[in-house]
């Protein structure tokens, strides 16, 4: 069970599209903070277009999640960047397709979304960054991943 509680208090306009206003986790929670994941291959190289991009960029972040013993469902914030609404409709609709699975209940991550106009690298079209819980049980595995191992 994650440690992670996902509101969108009546208080404030119900979400337009697919997030909590806010994901709060419980009392002692370690949490992860990872950078800006991209799209590339095994390679390094840039996959082809924003879809494969994003594909490649939620594989990323399940190996992060994972290598803390984490799930979708420990997820507290994603910012997303994209350079292009043509990229934005390419990242939505993979973006729907993960989130089918991830959050089957439609209990959804807090979310950012920012349209720019370019990143680190002109051949890169999607980023995304975010934070995560870490479970207890996974505090051994945090320090032996940071060292590499």
């Amino acid at each position: 069970m994650s440690s992670v509680h996902r509101v969108s208090p009546r208080s404030v306009p119900a979400p337009l599209g697919k997030y909590s206003h806010l994901g709060v986790t419980e009392a002692n929670v370690k949490v992860a903070v990872f950078s800006g994941q991209i799209g590339v291959t095994g390679a390094g190289r840039p996959a082809a277009g924003a879809a494969a991009q994003t594909r490649l960029i939620f594989d990323a972040i399940s190996g992060l999640l994972k290598s803390q013993g984490a799930t979708p469902a420990d997820l507290i914030k994603l910012v997303t960047f994209v350079v292009s609404r043509d990229a934005l409709a390419e990242f939505t609709a993979v973006r729907d397709e993960v989130y089918a699975e991830w959050f089957p209940a439609g209990d959804y991550p807090s979310s950012t979304i920012l349209v720019v106009a370019g990143l680190a690298a002109e051949s890169l079209l999607v980023e995304v960054e975010g934070s995560f819980a870490c479970p207890p049980e996974s505090s051994g595995g945090a320090v032996a991943a940071q060292k590499g191992e």
